[in-house]
C-alpha cells in the first residue's frame, strides 16, 4: 500500500472504544419497552455508520413491528444523548490509535473525522481527549459521510485514490466506495463487513502505522 495522501478516519469503534457504551445508551434510550438487549445490539451492528437520529427509529420498528411516534421518538433520542453524554469520561482510545495519530502527524499525513455522530457531539467528544491537533476537520451529522468524503475531495483537490476511509461498519464501506477511495477495515467484535471493497481489514490503528511510512 503506497502512503497516503489524506486519511479519514470513521470514529467510535476506530479511534474511540465506545461502542459497548453506545449499546448501554441505546437500551437506556428504549428502557421500559420491553425491548431485548441481544436484539438491540444486533441492530446496533446492522445499522452501524448511521446517525442517532437515523438508527432509533429503525430500531424501534424493528422491534416493536410499528413506526415510532414522534413523542417516543424524541423522548428516546433524549434519554440516548443524555447517557452518551455521561458514559464520555468512561471512553478510552482504542489500542494503537494514539500511536498512529502521532505518526501520522510526524509523517505528514493529514488526518480528519467522517462520523455519523452529529456535529456538536463528535467536537466535545474530541476536545474532551484533547485530540483535536491530529485533525484538519472534525465532521459529523447532518450531512452524510460520502458526502463529507466527496466534498473534503474537492476542497483540497485530492485524489480519491491516493486517499484512505478507515472505519468499522458496512456504511463506512458504501461511503468509500461512493467516491471512489479505498476502504480499510478495522475488525472488532463490533465490526460487520461485506465481502468486497476491502482494500486492507486491521484489528487497530497501530497496524496501519507501517503505510504511514511506506
Amino acid at each position: 500500500m503506497h502512503k497516503p495522501d489524506f486519511i479519514f478516519l470513521d470514529f467510535d469503534g476506530v479511534i474511540m472504544d465506545s461502542m459497548a457504551l453506545k449499546l448501554d445508551s441505546y437500551c437506556h434510550a428504549f428502557a421500559g419497552m420491553g425491548f431485548d438487549r441481544e436484539a438491540i445490539r444486533a441492530l446496533q451492528l446492522a445499522s452501524a455508520g448511521l446517525s442517532r437520529q437515523k438508527t432509533i427509529p429503525l430500531m424501534y420498528e424493528s422491534l416493536s413491528g410499528q413506526p415510532m411516534p414522534d413523542g417516543v421518538y424524541r423522548e428516546a433520542l433524549a434519554r440516548f444523548t443524555d447517557h452518551d453524554d455521561a458514559s464520555r469520561s468512561s471512553m478510552v482510545l482504542m489500542p494503537g490509535a494514539e500511536a498512529f495519530l502521532t505518526a501520522a502527524r510526524r509523517e505528514g499525513v493529514w488526518l480528519a473525522i467522517v462520523t455519523g455522530t452529529p456535529q456538536e457531539v463528535i467536537e466535545k467528544t474530541v476536545s474532551h481527549f484533547d485530540i483535536g491537533r491530529f485533525f484538519v476537520r472534525v465532521c459529523g451529522s447532518p450531512g452524510g459521510k460520502a458526502e463529507h468524503l466527496g466534498r473534503m475531495l474537492r476542497e483540497f483537490g485530492l485524489s480519491a485514490e491516493r486517499c484512505l476511509y478507515v472505519g468499522d461498519a458496512i456504511k463506512d464501506q458504501e461511503a468509500a466506495a461512493a467516491v471512489g477511495m479505498p476502504f480499510v477495515g478495522v475488525n472488532t467484535d463490533f465490526a460487520v463487513f461485506r465481502a468486497g471493497d476491502l482494500a486492507l481489514l486491521v484489528p487497530d490503528l497501530g497496524h496501519l502505522i507501517p503505510a504511514l511510512q511506506s
